[in-house]
């Protein structure tokens, strides 16, 4: 069986023991890509479930989602950024990461309903630089929105804007695939390996520090602090209201 997941800090809780000797030997394969590739694979068929960016979910009657397992944060996240050479209410043009849809989407309805602003959008490669050689703001996700230089630049943190406008937290991954795939026992096998993970959490600290390069303090205070890996009732409302919002503006088509 071959799943997906993304290759960023966020997830290495949900998937760092299909790297383990117990993991190994599951039968289980792990194909490591961006959220919009893994939406891709999946509806291709050719993984069963992917770690895929939560806006999916809406988009596609015939998929479900693993219960009990998200990534999600209440307030600032620190991975879902929004850089920008202006003031936001001055936004004109916004270079979206193509390796985005949830977040994608997020900045479109924050922009709408939130900051009162209806920028142009552009496609881009996560590249702030060049992204920002094309257009007024730039979004970035994963690990390069978390470590991106932000000299003289204004910053908006989704996570942190989304819960100033609805007090909610956001639910920005889920474990999807079609109906047909997300058995008891591949259900059963995901939370064991969560379950896993964050009972290892120390030992993921000191390996993504070393991929990363970055202080082990910042690592610590990201995946234990701000990274919530268990669905509740809050997270449910929270994707319920970031479904009706969608819909408002006509990004579930």
């Amino acid at each position: 069986m071959r799943i997906g997941s993304v290759p960023y800090l966020n997830a290495s809780p949900l998937v760092a023991w299909f790297r383990s000797p117990t993991g190994r030997e599951s039968g289980i394969e792990v194909v490591y890509q961006v959220p919009s590739q893994l939406a891709r694979m999946v509806r291709g068929g050719e993984l069963a479930c992917a770690l895929i960016s939560s806006i999916e979910l809406f988009r596609h009657e015939e998929w479900s989602a693993v219960p009990h397992i998200a990534i999600a944060s209440t307030s600032r996240v620190l991975s879902v950024r929004l850089f920008s050479k202006v003031p936001l209410d001055r936004v004109r043009s916004v270079a979206l990461d193509t390796s985005s849809l949830t977040s994608s989407a997020l900045v479109r309805v924050l922009f709408a309903r939130w900051w009162g602003a209806r920028p142009d959008y552009v496609p881009a490669a996560p590249n702030l630089q060049a992204m920002l050689e094309r257009a007024d703001a730039a979004l970035l996700i994963g690990d390069k929105g978390m470590l991106a230089q932000a000299k003289d630049l204004y910053v908006a943190d989704l996570g942190e804007e989304w819960f100033n406008w609805t007090g909610l937290p956001f639910v920005w991954a889920l474990w999807l695939g079609r109906r047909e795939h997300i058995r008891p026992r591949l259900v059963q096998t995901l939370l064991e390996a969560r379950d896993w993970g964050l009972e290892h959490i120390d030992q993921i600290i000191r390996a993504e520090t070393a991929r990363l390069g970055v202080p082990e303090p910042l690592v610590r205070h990201y995946l234990c602090d701000i990274m919530q890996y268990q669905m509740t009732p809050a997270h449910e409302e929270a994707l319920v209201r970031f479904r009706e919002e969608c819909q408002k503006l006509r990004l579930l088509e």
